[in-house]
């Protein structure tokens, strides 16, 4: 089957018949299919098991809380404390976000500043008087286009701030923007990035424009289809597909197509030299490479369908388009680039184009002195040596992991001097660190009971919340400037009584009419009264049957002894609701939380998914080299490989670059994407070994396989390498140490595992490679014959 594809791709009437069909598929699905980056998505919260906690608090705030908002928290900073005119600019943008002026998504009843709420001071300022907050509340869908450009709004209101302040706008929906924005850049600078990287580096390899530039049509051509396929595959499947996925999806299909266009046409260059007809030349290169190709590409397709199987939905999302994307890629390397090669024939290696030679001729070119011949000779001369050697330094490699330490600040991750993170910053040197990112306690009342019936409940519950060891304040809806502050129980049920029905339906509603019907004028003292009611409405949702409870921490909510805490805390949310007199369903979310439901899917996914990788390229190299005994050291390198990866990796992370911690997801995308890549190198050379030994003596098969795959393997490996490098240049901590990290295991793969490591090994096992293969059989037979002899 895979012989008659290959070989009616390389025929001269079939080679244009592929290239047509190519063409016609683009014409048809690119124009019709939506866009891959229209179906993106990076909230987090989707990324959760439906079984986790926090993700039944993001129902419970879609269906309760339809018109909650996203707050932009503006952060003025003055080294030098802030002055009036520094405050009197702070009221202006205040004013500005309360007039018809500003956008209309902006909810004008939850603007909170020292000019809205007075008594909110002291938690609005810090003590040395240098940091001032304004959370300005936003509405709609973070993702969408509105919303964004409402942020960006503000931000060109805050960009005219006096000299001598800063004024960042962050908070969750500065961060909203600043990531959407950085990820932004995955459609077109990655893409060009990664494509003029492949072609440097393959101008350099062959020293010919001509065959550079076939694996960047080929894979670019893929890019166009699958990008259409995944989309139209997320919008039927409801399949999740974030801007980290597209990223990696993008620089896996680069590399890996660009590897599989390198097989083909080394393959292709040497057989022109046996060959005289083009036709056959390719027809013989690809019978010869394309199980290889097959293999390999299917080991990459069967290691990310396994990501499908991920509790963890960010993870799971990788499986579907990862493997579309080699799927396709696959078909393409089997019919496309062969076909596109020997439509150009030997001008494709232009201008060293290959002089046919005859077969003997050919087959005697391997006794050249040149590079991988001598290393060859090096390796299979002492493999004992070699082996030991690069054992030891792999196993020295693998200390590196003692140094592992996982963080899970989604802050830290965005580049230094971006406007979200510096507010960040600001808001952690100047108040309790926890209140960048609260946690937040919803108490479900039962039997349609009114938050507004139950203050005392929900004050004793915020003074319990309080009590918690770790906890700086508790903001509720009979404490919404914070447990102990100005505003308490008593007020707020005063309030309630006071504010008349119109007036609170109006806030209830959003309308926004409150505020400048009672702050004009006649009566301070509802005013002040319509004031406390319109901010405990955050706290409560819009049926009054959801109570909320903000729970800042003392230390930083992105700290693994806090995100480890959340089982316990989760206890003793659900106790207190309990000993406060609340009956009903009590949910724990906030970003601590989710981090915390985050680890815990990605710790299971990391259990089952390693093993089922190994599992299966197990399954794999088995039947494709007939044998038991390969597959089972071929994985030992594997795995040796991943634990020298990740140590170097770790030390260069703590000590090199001084992260403050490896992204929580980088060790299992590692191992699946350097397990996956790397066999490539194994199947290749394997099936090269297994090829020559069939009329040599084992250590010249070796010598010989190792002399003509050793350039190819090491050029594939440079691009595959280059090519996942290319996510260092997105200003993302998890994408840049997924980047350097793949790129290191992928050298470490090219240029000991495979070019020393896995030659010894074969060298010394000898005929047991093969077992019980008929292979092992027959060179038992043979070596028993050559020894009675």
């Amino acid at each position: 089957m895979l012989s008659a594809i290959t070989d009616y791709s390389s025929s001269s009437r079939g080679k244009w018949v592929v290239i047509v069909a190519w063409v016609l598929l683009a014409a048809v699905l690119i124009p019709l299919a939506p866009s891959l980056s229209d179906v993106v998505t990076n909230d987090s919260t989707t990324f959760l098991p439906d079984d986790a906690e926090s993700t039944d608090v993001q129902t419970l705030i879609d269906e309760r809380f339809p018109s909650s908002t996203t707050p932009a928290i503006l952060v003025f900073y003055s080294e030098d404390g802030l002055t009036e005119e520094q405050r009197g600019f702070a009221e202006t943008i205040g004013n500005w976000a309360q007039s018809d002026e500003a956008p209309k998504n902006i909810d004008r009843n939850g603007i909170v500043s020292i000019f809205t709420v007075p008594q909110a001071a002291e938690g609005l300022v810090s003590e040395d008087g240098t940091t001032m907050t304004m959370v300005i509340g936003v509405e709609g869908d973070p993702n969408s286009d509105e919303f964004l450009d409402t942020i960006e709004t503000i931000r060109d209101q805050a960009a005219e701030a006096p000299e001598g302040l800063e004024v960042e706008v962050s908070g969750p929906g500065g961060l909203i923007l600043d990531l959407i924005s950085v990820f932004s850049q995955i459609d077109t600078f990655l893409t060009l990035v990664t494509a003029g990287l492949v072609l440097a580096l393959l101008i350099l390899i062959y020293r010919s424009p001509v065959i550079a530039l076939v694996p960047l049509l080929a894979v670019g051509w893929v890019f166009m289809v699958i990008g259409a396929i995944a989309a139209v595959v997320a919008e039927q499947f409801d399949v999740v597909v974030t801007g980290q996925a597209q990223g990696i999806m993008t620089v896996l299909l680069f590399g890996a197509g660009t590897d599989y266009t390198l097989f083909i046409s080394s393959r292709f260059r040497e057989e022109l030299r046996r060959h005289e007809d083009k036709h056959e030349a390719m027809r013989v290169s690809m019978r010869g490479v394309g199980g290889a190709v097959a293999s390999s590409a299917g080991t990459v397709l069967v290691a990310t369908l396994i990501l499908t199987f991920a509790a963890l939905r960010s993870t799971s999302a990788l499986g579907p388009l990862l493997s579309i994307a080699i799927a396709v890629m696959l078909v393409a390397a089997l019919t496309l680039v062969p076909a596109l090669i020997v439509v150009l024939g030997r001008f494709a290696f232009w201008p060293s184009r290959p002089v046919y030679e005859g077969a003997s001729a050919a087959r005697a070119s391997h006794e050249s002195n040149g590079f991988w011949d001598r290393v060859a000779s090096a390796v299979t001369g002492r493999p004992v040596a070699f082996l030991v050697t690069s054992v030891m330094i792999f196993g020295l490699m693998s200390l590196g992991m003692f140094g592992y330490r996982v963080t899970y600040d989604s802050i830290s991750s965005l580049p230094e001097g971006t406007e979200a993170r510096q507010g960040f910053e600001y808001l952690r040197e100047s108040f309790p660190a926890g209140e960048s990112a609260p946690l937040e306690v919803y108490v479900v009342l039962e039997d349609g009971a009114s938050i507004y019936d139950n203050l005392e409940a929900i004050d004793a519950m915020t003074t319990l919340l309080a009590e918690y060891d770790g906890v700086a304040s508790v903001e509720s809806a009979t404490a919404p400037l914070g447990s102990g502050g100005p505003v308490g129980v008593e007020q707020v049920a005063g309030a309630v009584q006071q504010v008349p029905d119109e007036i609170r339906q109006a806030i209830d509603e959003g309308s926004g009419e409150r505020p400048r019907e009672a702050e004009g004028g006649a009566d301070p003292e509802l005013a002040q009264a319509i004031g406390i009611y319109a901010s405990t409405r955050s706290f409560v949702s819009q049926d009054s049957g959801v109570a909320l409870f903000n729970v800042i921490l003392e230390d930083s909510p992105y700290e693994l002894e806090q995100i480890e805490g959340i089982e316990s805390f989760r206890e003793y949310a659900r106790a207190s609701a309990d000993e406060a007199g609340l009956t009903g369903e009590v949910l724990v979310g906030g970003e601590t939380a989710t981090n915390f439901d985050t680890k815990e899917a990605n710790d299971r996914d990391t259990v089952l998914i390693i093993p089922l990788v190994l599992l299966t390229i197990g399954v794999i190299l088995g039947f494709l080299l007939r044998s038991v005994i390969a597959p089972i050291y071929l994985l030992f390198t594997i795995v040796l490989g991943y634990t020298a990866t990740l140590g170097i990796s770790v030390l260069i992370f703590n000590y090199v670059l001084d992260y403050d911690g490896v992204g929580s997801l980088i060790p299992l995308y590692l191992f699946v994407f350097t397990a996956a890549l790397g066999i490539d190198y194994s199947i290749y050379l394997m099936t090269r070994i297994r090829e020559e030994t069939e009329h040599r003596p084992l250590d010249e098969g070796v010598r010989v396989a190792l002399s003509r795959t050793g350039g190819v393997i090491t050029s594939a490996g440079i691009i595959l390498a280059g090519t996942f490098s290319a996510l260092m240049i997105l200003p993302l901590r998890d994408l840049f140490q997924l980047g350097l990290a793949v790129a290191i295991g992928v050298l470490l793969d090219t240029f000991i595992t495979r070019t020393i490591m896995v030659p010894g090994i074969v060298l010394l096992l000898g005929r047991w490679n093969w077992w019980p293969s008929a292979r092992f059989r027959s060179e038992g037979e043979t070596s028993t014959a050559r020894d009675h002899a």
